[in-house]
């Protein structure tokens, strides 16, 4: 999982779901703190999560993600920095 900040790039990785949602909600946490501490505001209207994969019969894990007690939804497909991007990279 990568998620994309401005210019914040934030990998997290596991192959167990539990493990992984466990390590995004601590990650999210320590991202939120990190904003307030430096003086930068999330505007969790426009923020927007995608999970890339292939096509393939089983739909890709989405673990759950909670942004200032928001929870951030899923996009089958975004604009960033002017490229459309689509979740089945086709």
């Amino acid at each position: 999982m990568i998620l994309y900040a401005n210019d914040t790039n934030v990998l997290v990785i596991d192959t167990n779901e539990e493990a992984l949602q466990t390590k995004l909600s601590l990650l999210m946490k320590q991202l939120e703190n990190w904003f307030l501490k430096n003086g930068l505001f999330i505007n969790t209207t426009k923020t927007a999560a995608m999970s890339f994969h292939l096509c393939c019969s089983k739909p890709p894990f989405k673990p759950r993600i909670l942004l200032q007690n928001t929870e951030v939804k899923y996009m089958p497909e975004v604009t960033f920095l002017g490229m459309c991007i689509i979740e089945n990279l086709s």
